[in-house]
């Protein structure tokens, strides 16, 4: 009974996965075709290459399966050019686990999303103050069971990520440092820390007060502060 509730809730996380940023549909066959056309004339053009990737990354997170396997091609060929960049290998990472939630058989899920694991791992050690390699991690692992063991990581980044934003205001942007809010926010409420989640939401909120995120946020304060209000 154990092993079928342990597997019932790796499905239901890998299908609802979270992965750092969200492309346009309407946008991503054009933007595709444009790129693709500029690869075609310069084979080993590195930024194409992480722009290929990144954008069908995206795509990928809105359960387009075929673009995840592009973003797997594009960002394993830009890193067979360059094996140390961090930002390509943690995007490659989080594509694995995507991989995982496409995947049928359960074995097959978690083989993909340990590998997964395992690169963002990497790329974390390859470049550990690098704020968009921390995110990918970091976000990619805010849901996972705890079975997975990924929580002191998650903690670990997030609370990097949060002190770094007063020093680097032009790393991330606004809808990364809202998420970046949010989850740490919510690990904080998690401790029972909820006058300092209370105040990480209230700087979450001021990056882009109308955004889809700072809805999300100002739900989450409401429920913690009638929570207090009900101690």
């Amino acid at each position: 009974m154990a092993r079928m509730v342990r597997g019932i809730v790796i499905l239901l996380w890998l299908c609802g996965l979270a992965v750092p940023r969200l492309a346009a549909a309407e946008t991503y066959a054009p933007q595709l075709a444009a790129l693709q056309s500029q690869l075609a004339a310069d084979p080993t053009n590195q930024t194409l290459l992480f722009k290929l990737g990144d954008l069908c990354f995206d795509e990928g997170a809105q359960d387009n399966h075929e673009a995840v396997k592009l973003a797997e091609k594009y960002f394993s060929k830009l890193l067979e050019l360059d094996p140390k960049n961090a930002r390509a290998l943690a995007l490659l990472g989080s594509t694995f686990t995507m991989k995982g939630r496409d995947a049928l058989w359960p074995p097959t899920r978690m083989k993909l999303v340990r590998e997964g694991i395992k690169k963002m791992d990497a790329a974390a050690a390859l470049a550990p103050a690098d704020p968009g390699v921390r995110f990918t991690r970091a976000f990619n692992n805010f849901h996972m069971p705890k079975f997975m063991d990924r929580e002191s990581i998650v903690e670990a980044d997030f609370e990097w990520l949060w002190a770094q934003l007063p020093s680097k205001p032009g790393a991330l942007d606004a809808e990364m440092k809202q998420n970046i809010a949010f989850c740490q926010g919510t690990l904080l409420k998690r401790k029972g820390q909820n006058s300092d989640a209370l105040a990480v939401w209230q700087q979450g909120i001021a990056f882009d007060p109308f955004s889809p995120i700072a809805q999300k946020i100002q739900e989450q304060m409401k429920k913690t502060k009638g929570h207090e209000k009900n101690k």
